[in-house]
């Protein structure tokens, strides 16, 4: 069986706080995690880790900045304080936490 695999520690780290579960289990593999710094940008993360995809939105000031919905998706994992996304065993995308909120797509 193919999954996301993530460190759910990192994930705490990255985001300063605990996931809700989508589908009111936490074995079923639906998370949503949500980040918000002092200066109004947010990001939420969705993923189904058993169907491989996430869902990544960035806010500021709550007007949409980026959004983006990825397939394949094959680990989510912590370097630096950003968290790499792989999609098909490639980096393809940094999400910054610090010192500013941002988004990088990777090629």
């Amino acid at each position: 069986m193919s999954f996301i695999k993530y460190n759910e520690d990192d994930l705490l780290e990255l985001f300063q706080s605990e996931p809700v579960c989508i589908f009111g289990n936490i074995d079923a593999g639906g998370l949503i995690y949500t980040y918000k710094d002092n200066r109004n940008f947010k990001v939420i993360l969705s993923l189904d880790v058993y169907k491989q995809s996430i869902s990544l939105s960035i806010i500021y000031n709550d007007l949409i900045v980026f959004t983006g919905d990825f397939a394949n998706v094959t680990s989510l994992r912590k370097t630096e304080g950003n968290m790499l996304v792989q999609v098909d065993t490639q980096d393809r995308l940094q999400v910054r936490f610090s010192p500013q909120v941002g988004v990088r797509l990777l090629s």
